[in-house]
Order: C-alpha cells, then structure tokens, then sequence
C-alpha cells in the first residue's frame, strides 16, 4: 500500500514534464507522419495505435470490459482483438489529421451521403444542429464538412493539458472551424448566436461528462449523458440532423447524415425523450462500426440512484 501510494505522488510530481513530452511527441510525429505518402502515413498510424494497445495497460482492460458490456455474446479473445482494431483506428484517425492537407485536395476521401437533410437544415435559414459522437474519426468529418464550405460551429471542451489543447485547437481552427468551448460562461448565448448567424452547431452527446445529464438507456443499460443538445433543438426549434462518419473497406470514409425529427412539446421529459432519441442514433452507428468507438471511455460510470 505504501508503495502505491509513493508511486501516486511521483506520477503527481512528473505530470508536468512527462505531459511536455508527450506534447513535443505528438506534435513531432505528426509532423513526421505529414511528410509521408497517404498509405505509408496511415499505416504508420496504425502501427502506433498497436503499440498504445500493448503499453496503455488501463485503457486496454475498460476498453476490453466496456466492449464485454455492450457485446456480451463475444468472447474474451474477441473482445481483446475488437479493442485492439480500435486503438488501430485511433492512430489511423491520427495520421489522417497530419495529413489533412493533402486529403483536404481529394474530396473522394470523405464521400458524404444525405447532405440534401443538411442542405435543406441550413437553407431554411435559422441554423441547425448536427448530432455527432466520438466513433469515426470525427475531427476528420468537421474538417471535411466546413472544407467543403457548410459554416460549422463545434462544440467541444476544453482540454486540461494545455499543449494538448493548442495542438487540437490549432488543427480545428485550421480546417476553417469556428468553436465553442462548453466552459465558457457565455456558452449558452454563443450557440444561440451561432443559429442566428444560419451557422450549424455540432454537439457530441455520447460521453458521461461533469455536468447535468439524464439517464437515457445505451447498449441496453443507463448512461449519464448531457442533455444540452436536446435543450437547444426545444427551445431554438431548428432543424437537427444526425452526422456519423465510418471507414469504407476500400480506404476513405463515408459520411451519413439524416434529419431526426423532433415533435412537439417541451418540459425535462421532452428532454430526456429527445436525448434518448439522438443517444439511439449513436449507438445505431457504434453497431455498424464497433472499432471506431472510444470504448476506453467510462461511458457506464454513473447509474441511477
């Protein structure tokens, strides 16, 4: 216990430094991984995804216990390899934002299917909302989408290590997107600007964050989810829509989007029905590509009472 509790301290006393490092790292092989050739690049980014799997012990095991969860028919050792292709996909997912630039020149990368729902979202003229989710590699589909010119607005929050956060902010504002950080106290009257403007708000909806949230069911248990996105689409009463970006087989991605409808009423039960509603979509899309979620993520860590 002792020993334990030495170890806690001197990770505490290293955080600093070892976060450096880590941000020097990444932004140095992300440099390096821009210089390469699209295939090698990609391949490299796996090659590192393998490697967090074998070194990440903690993320490896909730990864491997949260797949057991929403797929309980799989076996141990299915579990161990769907985890490992996820990790794989997040160093996939890396290399493709070194390389932005160039994939930024090939349109076919990212083909999207059902932009006339966002076309008819926008064109109505009071901004919309765009429900997303942590699968896919969804700091691809922002860029892809305000690339080919649709004005998009992210919500996202703010991320503790300072380096990290201005090499994920420099990548963002970039690709031409305009963000909106959660913490910030004027928020709420920032994303009802962004509407007025005809500007489309994303939201990503499928993590257990800090604040208020409702219990809305997600691979068949309770999951503490936000409920802002609901409370928006309610009250600003603008047109939503779904946008969930996957792999192809052949190389590339292919984006799906469709309208959600919302219906009438208002009040917390309209909230959490709504929630649900949107928090259905995401898993909807997580069964279609179980390799592209965060399974890492405690998305099961508070229940109800």
């Amino acid at each position: 216990m002792a020993r334990r509790s030495v170890w806690r301290r001197l990770r505490r006393a290293t955080r600093e430094p070892r976060n450096a490092l880590l941000a020097r790292g990444f932004g140095g092989v992300g440099h390096l991984i821009g210089t390469l050739p699209l295939g090698v690049g990609l391949a490299l980014g796996r090659a590192l995804g393998s490697l967090a799997y074998a070194v990440l012990g903690r993320p490896r095991r909730l990864a491997v216990e949260h797949l057991g969860v929403a797929f309980p028919e799989l076996s141990p050792a299915a579990r161990r390899r769907l985890a490992r292709s996820t990790f794989r996909h997040a160093g996939a997912s890396f290399a493709e934002l070194a390389l932005w630039r160039r994939l930024a020149a090939r349109p076919e990368y990212v083909i999207i299917e059902g932009a006339a729902a966002l076309d008819a979202a926008v064109g109505a003229g009071k901004g919309c909302l765009a429900i997303a989710a942590h699968v896919g590699n969804w700091e691809l589909l922002a860029a892809a989408v305000a690339h080919r010119g649709y004005p998009l607005t992210v919500v996202a929050r703010r991320v503790h290590e300072e380096r990290f956060h201005h090499l994920i902010a420099g990548f963002r504002s970039g690709a031409g997107l305009e963000i909106l950080l959660r913490e910030e106290p004027h928020f709420w009257h920032g994303a009802r600007d962004a509407l007025r403007r005809g500007r489309i708000v994303a939201l990503l909806i499928d993590q257990d964050t800090q604040g208020a949230g409702v219990f809305v069911p997600f691979f068949g248990r309770p999951a503490h989810t936000p409920p802002g996105a609901a409370l928006l689409a309610l009250r600003a009463r603008v047109p939503v829509v779904t946008a969930f970006i996957q792999r192809r087989p052949g190389g590339g991605h292919l984006v799906r989007m469709a309208p959600v409808p919302l219906g009438e009423g208002n009040g917390r039960g309209r909230v959490t029905e709504v929630t649900a509603r949107f928090t259905a979509a995401i898993e909807t899309q997580i069964r279609r590509a179980p390799a592209e979620w965060v399974w890492w993520h405690q998305r099961w860590r508070r229940q109800p009472a």
